[in-house]
């Protein structure tokens, strides 16, 4: 289970370079957890943070905050905690996780995964993806295969801690086919496919795990948080 308290203790975090995290950006994450169950940055924080970072909440846990870490090739971001557990996250997805109580080795299979291209390629986009999955749990390994059919929900005006946002609901149902337990996530997806919110499954009989946009370098929502 991702720790309540994430205090940047990492000095090696890099984010496209190597910038290394400052004391400045420790108080910050430790400011906002003293007196609050949930992580929550105020606006002005939120403006002066300077890394991406995620809100992210198993149901009926509080919710941390997680600061990227570093990026790997193709474009998988590494989202990391004090206590270095670790989400690795491609185009809005969970793809591995590490130092959980359980762990999603690996999912194969990824380049077919319709949420790059639902939103702003819609007519060239699959809507069906199957792929597999290995699991962690308790030091045994398992593989399942899972498929799953995506739709376009609707374009909704989300209100996030950096302010407003327009996005497209995308609703992914699935089912793990050994078991035949079903499941449904949910992503939020900019015009440009990027996903600023989303509530996934990763296991098996698991609750799911919302993920929030607070902060992310590189883009410019300034106009969009004045609306």
């Amino acid at each position: 289970m991702l720790i309540r308290y994430c205090l940047l203790a990492l000095l090696g975090v890099v984010t496209y370079g190597c910038t290394a995290v400052t004391d400045e950006v420790r108080e910050t994450v430790e400011y906002a957890f003293k007196t609050q169950q949930d992580a929550e940055l105020s606006s002005e924080e939120i403006e002066n943070f300077p890394y991406t970072s995620l809100y992210a909440q198993w149901e009926e846990k509080p919710r941390t905050l997680i600061v990227l870490g570093f990026i790997d090739k193709p474009n998988d971001r590494h989202f990391i905690t004090a206590e270095k557990e670790t989400l690795v996250i491609r185009n809005g997805r969970i793809v591995r996780t590490q130092n959980l109580n359980r762990d999603l080795l690996a999912a194969s299979n990824l380049e077919q995964d319709p949420l790059q291209c639902i939103v702003n390629q819609p007519n060239d986009c699959e809507s069906r993806w199957q792929r597999n999955y290995d699991y962690q749990m308790q030091e045994r390994t398992f593989s399942r295969t899972v498929v799953s059919q995506f739709s376009v929900v609707e374009e909704q005006t989300l209100e996030m801690p950096f302010g407003k946002v327009n996005a497209t609901l995308v609703q992914e149902k699935g089912r793990f086919e050994l078991s035949g337990e079903t499941f449904t996530n949910r992503f939020w997806i900019e015009s440009d496919g990027h996903v600023v919110k989303s509530e996934q499954q990763l296991f098996p009989g698991e609750t799911s795990l919302t993920l929030t946009q607070v902060t992310w370098i590189g883009r410019d929502y300034s106009n969009k948080a004045a609306k």
